[in-house]
Formats: structure tokens, C-alpha cells, sequence
């Protein structure tokens, strides 16, 4: 890798709504998460999502726009100039006292839903692209092996402090794994991202007005 690019930030906080809501986009979370591991071109990522170059320049355009890409290299191909691109960050995290999540409004559970439903958003559009994307690499001749999925949904009955010994042991068991890949040797070894969404909540039910 060019020893000259920037080196992404550890994190960015997201302070204003304008700019929550260009992250919560689907594909521009995909572009995002396909970016983080080196720089690359529009070409490039579009290849890799299995679309059309020419339906992600506006997404490229509003995530450089709003800080969260930034182009790191240019060349000359042909009469055009082909940029290439990186993260400003490899984590974008929301500040919760810039934005209104109290669930005692209606404002505050709305805007709870929309970043909820962002994350469900896309994790259907990822795991839809790379079951077809396994399969026509399989149909090209590809190797075979089988990989676990874990696919579950499970409802606990649980006291509010068991619950939050299951948040601490699950958030943990997240962040042991999450730097693996500093201990990994650099001898070629094959890595394939894992994606792992999860949404553990109290499951309330509307109450009788009776």
C-alpha cells in the first residue's frame, strides 16, 4: 500500500442528522464496509457489490461530501481522471446528546426506529448480495467449503440484571474478536470479513386500555 495515504481516523462522531442520514442508507453502508480494508476506485467497489459503476458515483459523491471518504490518489485513464478512495475513519459512532433518542417523545422513538431499522437495512442488502455472489463463484468453478451460518432468533425471559450480563458477556465476546486481526500472521493467510449484526432489546407489547 502507498505509505503516502492518509491513515483512516480510529473513529468519527456523528454530531448532526443530516449527516446520520447519509450513513444509514443501505448502499452507502455497503460502500463503506467494502472501503475499510485498503483503498479503492468506484470501479473497483462496484465489481465487488455486483453493480453498475455509473449507480454509485452520487453515493461516492455524498459520502466524500459529508466527510466520510476522501480520495487519496488520482490517476489518467484515457480522457478521464479515475479516483480512488479511503475512509476518513474506520469508525463512525453517533453522539447520543446531539440527537434526540428519548423514547418519552415521539421524535426522540422515531429517530430510535430509523437507526435500528438502518442496521436491519443493511445486513438484508449484505447478506443478500453475497449469497448470490458465493453462488456464482461456486457456478465459475470455485472451490467448495461450507462455512456456519448462524441464523436464530431466540426471546429470553430474563431479570433486568441478567439481561445486562448478557449485554456485558456478549459486547465483550464482540470486542475480543473484533481485533483478531492484529494478532493474525502475515504470511498470506486466507481472511474472509464476517459480518455479525445484533440487536438485543426489551420486547414490550401494547397493554390492554381497559
Amino acid at each position: 500500500m502507498n505509505k503516502n495515504y492518509p491513515t483512516p481516523e480510529p473513529v468519527i462522531i456523528l454530531e448532526n442528522l443530516e449527516t446520520l442520514k447519509v450513513v444509514t442508507d443501505p448502499l452507502r453502508n455497503q460502500i463503506l464496509e467494502t472501503l475499510t480494508p485498503a483503498p479503492q476506485t468506484v470501479g473497483q467497489i462496484a465489481t465487488k457489490l455486483g453493480l453498475e459503476t455509473s449507480r454509485l458515483y452520487y453515493h461516492f459523491n455524498l459520502l466524500e461530501k459529508h466527510g466520510f471518504i476522501q480520495v487519496v490518489d488520482t490517476s489518467v485513464q484515457g480522457n478521464l481522471i479515475e479516483k480512488t478512495y479511503w475512509l476518513t475513519a474506520y469508525r463512525f459512532e453517533v453522539d447520543p446528546e446531539a440527537f434526540n433518542f428519548n423514547v418519552d417523545t415521539l421524535e426522540g422513538t422515531e429517530s430510535i426506529i430509523a437507526l435500528l431499522l438502518a442496521n436491519i437495512n443493511a445486513t438484508r442488502e449484505d447478506l443478500q448480495r453475497s449469497i448470490y455472489a458465493r453462488h456464482e463463484q461456486i457456478a465459475q468453478g470455485a472451490p467448495k467449503n461450507p462455512r456456519h451460518v448462524l441464523d436464530t432468533r431466540e426471546v429470553f425471559y430474563l431479570p433486568d440484571d441478567k439481561a445486562a450480563e448478557f449485554h456485558a458477556r456478549l459486547n465483550a465476546l464482540v470486542e475480543e474478536f473484533k481485533h483478531e486481526q492484529a494478532s493474525l500472521p502475515a504470511d498470506g493467510l486466507e481472511v474472509l470479513p464476517w459480518a455479525l449484526s445484533v440487536i438485543f432489546y426489551p420486547s414490550f407489547h401494547y397493554q390492554s386500555q381497559e
